[in-house]
């Protein structure tokens, strides 16, 4: 290693004097791409190093994760023993508990031995629990008949308010149709007035309205086809009426749940086609608001031109900034030149000494892999002691391991064992106690005897009057424990009897419920084929309700056609008026060029005119400057709503515009000019005009009045134009 790295750094020192003498000559190109693969070299081995180093790192953490994980091991094994010899010492503990347990209950069942008393008290005790038995069936028995009582009230109570309910529900149902018949005839009747009065103005119209009249003749024919609907309807609602009236006798409250639904309904069907009503009228708002918009926009138009023009100078303002920094610019890039070849040639020496840095920089990374290597070996070395040392451990571990289940094994033995002798023991105790309990009789018995046979002699006179006393009472004692069971005996024949007749009473209940129930049976039967047969009949209408939505829908779904016809047209118009606009902006400047050449006649002409002269035709022409920015304003935004301002605005203009054409004392040409200008704009006016009526026509579909008044409002214009044309026209020639 040491031969090589002397080898290198002498084939660089040799390099580097060949580049210093051949600096001059050659380009120095060449020596940058030598330093390059200088550098890529040095990269390639620094990257293999890294390599090396993190292959490292990843199987020391392998070998760290591996020792954490014998570790945990190491700690489980050790819990689990320890719980082990936990569960063995709860369980010794648990058995001592049990053993003193059994040796308590055997005590327990010593001082329970039955006596004649404690079978006395049991047998009170029999006969006490034996009566609240009794007892307390009979009182359940009762209280289950009060119970059916009640609800037998129940039912009849209810049956008597549903029977009141029913027939409220059927005169407020009598009132309800009484208020739709009346409502049908209300309707019918304000048909009939419309139709009378658009018999009137068809009759009073002139001979050139009959395609309204026979638009009116087709929306009479769907009136009366409706009048004739209502008819029909009306007449079905008298049949089911009269219906109704026959079958709902036996209607229960499940008529007046469903006549409720159908009303609900119907109410919100109502309401729907409410909802529609204000939908088409929010339709025609809009389309109102459309046309306001649109001009106002016209307006915006003829700002936003004058805002274009400010916006022009300004652009020619900033093209003029912009030469004047792009020169700024042109001077500091020069600057920025000279300071760049100055960076270069410092940047030349930097690169030489960073020459010599790589080659200081080479034999520090040669140090540098003898010490990667060494720290390899031991990397090794320790990683084999650690494998030794985790392959003893593991062997301990194991040993400890083994060690534990003989341990185990060997508790379970001394268990086993432990649990015999305890078994032993219990069975020797139970034969001593026994066996003592057999001395402690025999002995009892002996004393008996012995007494017996001591006092026996002495008290055998007084045992004999002792028994007869005791005889006596005895007698009389089982005489009132006779009398007693007899007593009982008698009242569990009564409770017996009385249990019959509720039982008996019972089942006559249980009877009566039943037919009842059979009874409410066939009321519901009753009331469901009414009610099928009601269900029919409401389905029957909600199928004609339907087909009323469907037309409603279908006549809102035309209305949309004809609204989307009419925002065509509206987008066609405005494309139009879009070109009018550029056509009449030509034209305004054409007499903006002809405005500025009168203003030099004018400067001409001030020179011969007189100053008083000049003055009174100044007015004038400010005056004729003034209307005719009023006839541009009327010109850009005429509203389609207030059509009779705008005819009364365009006649004064034409009439103003005449008047002036008369009292000014302009060329014969310019006047000749002027009038053919103003045919022009009448004709545009009168088209946009119909244009615009025709739209409206399309959009909304006006009823007859309104569609004759818009027809007398063209007329009225038509006829307005024509009178100020002539007026113009007798004017001019005068």
């Amino acid at each position: 290693m040491a031969s090589t790295s002397f080898h290198s750094s002498h084939i660089i020192g040799g390099n580097r004097l060949i580049a210093s003498n051949l600096s001059n000559q050659l380009p120095q190109l060449m020596v940058e791409t030598e330093l390059q693969k200088l550098l890529s070299d040095e990269k390639a081995r620094a990257e293999k190093h890294k390599i090396n180093y993190q292959q490292l790192k990843v199987e020391h953490t392998c070998l760290q994760e591996k020792l954490l994980e014998l570790e945990a091991e190491n700690k489980s094994t050790l819990e689990e023993s320890r719980l082990v010899k936990e569960k063995y010492l709860s369980m010794f503990e648990a058995c001592g508990r049990e053993l003193a347990e059994k040796v308590a209950e055997i005590n327990e069942l010593k001082t329970k031995m039955i006596t004649p008393q404690r079978l006395e008290l049991i047998k009170s005790q029999m006969l006490e629990d034996l009566e609240k038995i009794y007892i307390q069936k009979s009182r359940k028995q009762e209280d289950e008949v009060e119970e059916y009582r009640a609800a037998m009230s129940k039912l009849r109570y209810e049956l008597s308010f549903l029977k009141a309910e029913y027939e409220h529900n059927q005169t407020e149902h009598v009132q309800q149709m009484q208020d739709l018949v009346k409502q049908h005839d209300i309707e019918l009747t304000n048909l009939r007035q419309d139709r009378d009065a658009t018999i009137t103005k068809i009759q009073t119209e002139t001979g050139s309205d009959l395609q309204k009249v026979r638009v009116l003749q087709r929306d009479n024919a769907q009136l009366n086809l409706q009048v004739k609907e209502l008819l029909n309807e009306l007449e079905e609602v008298r049949a089911l009426k009269e219906k109704l009236s026959l079958e709902s006798d036996n209607i229960m409250r499940t008529h007046t749940k469903q006549v409720s639904e159908q009303i609900s309904t119907i109410r919100s069907l109502e309401s729907e086609r409410e909802s529609l009503k204000r939908q088409i009228e929010s339709i025609h708002h809009e389309l109102t608001a459309v046309i306001t918009d649109q001009n106002k926009l016209r307006g915006e138009l003829h700002e936003v031109e004058t805002k274009n023009t400010i916006l022009k100078n300004h652009a020619e303002e900033t093209i003029h900034r912009s030469k004047v920094d792009l020169s700024n610019l042109k001077m500091d890039m020069l600057k920025q030149r000279g300071e760049l070849e100055k960076e270069r040639d410092r940047l030349r020496n930097e690169l030489e000494d960073m020459k010599q840095q790589l080659d200081i920089s080479q034999a520090k990374v040669l140090q540098l892999q003898h010490l990667l290597e060494e720290k390899e070996r031991d990397a090794v070395l320790r990683v084999q002691a650690a494998r030794e040392e985790e392959f003893s451990k593991i062997v301990k571990v194991e040993n400890e391991k083994f060690e534990l289940e003989t341990k185990l094994q060997e508790m379970e033995r001394r268990r086993i064992d432990d649990e015999a002798r305890r078994h032993a023991d219990q069975e020797k105790a139970n034969d001593r106690v026994s066996q003592a309990n057999a001395a402690k009789d025999q002995a009892e018995r002996e004393l008996i005897s012995i007494k017996a046979r001591l006092g026996h002699m002495e008290s055998l006179e007084s045992q004999v009057e002792r028994e007869r006393s005791e005889n006596s009472l005895l007698k009389s004692q089982v005489y009132k424990l006779q009398t007693e069971i007899n007593g009982f005996h008698s009242a569990e024949n009564e409770l017996a009897d009385s249990n019959m007749k509720i039982k008996n009473n019972a089942e006559l209940l249980r009877e009566e419920l039943q037919m009842t129930k059979s009874q409410l049976e066939q009321l519901q039967n009753n009331h469901q084929v009414i009610l099928m047969q009601q269900r029919s009949a409401m389905a029957d209408d909600r199928v004609q309700l339907e087909g009323r939505i469907h037309e409603l829908e279908e006549k809102l779904n035309e209305s949309l056609a004809k609204y989307n016809r009419a925002s065509v047209i509206h987008k066609k118009l405005k494309t139009k008026t879009a070109l009018i606009t550029e056509k009449l902006k030509d034209k305004l400047m054409l007499l903006k060029a002809q405005n500025t050449e009168l203003d030099l006649e004018k400067k001409a002409l001030q020179k011969c005119v007189p100053f008083d002269k000049y003055n009174r035709l100044h007015k004038q022409w400010k005056d004729l400057w003034r209307r005719h920015n009023e006839f541009r304003t009327i010109l850009f935004s005429i509203p389609s709503s207030s059509s009779t301002s705008y005819k009364k605005k365009v006649s004064e203009v034409l009439l103003d515009a005449s008047t002036v054409l008369q009292q000014s004392g302009f060329d014969n040409e310019l006047e000749e000019q002027h009038q053919e200008d103003l045919k022009v704009l009448r004709l545009r006016l009168e088209a946009l005009d119909k244009v615009q009526h025709q739209q409206l026509a399309e959009l909304i579909d006006l009823t007859p009045r309104e569609k004759q008044d818009i027809e007398k409002d063209v007329c009225q214009y038509s006829g307005s134009i024509k009178s100020d044309e002539e007026h113009s026209i007798k004017s001019n020639e005068s």
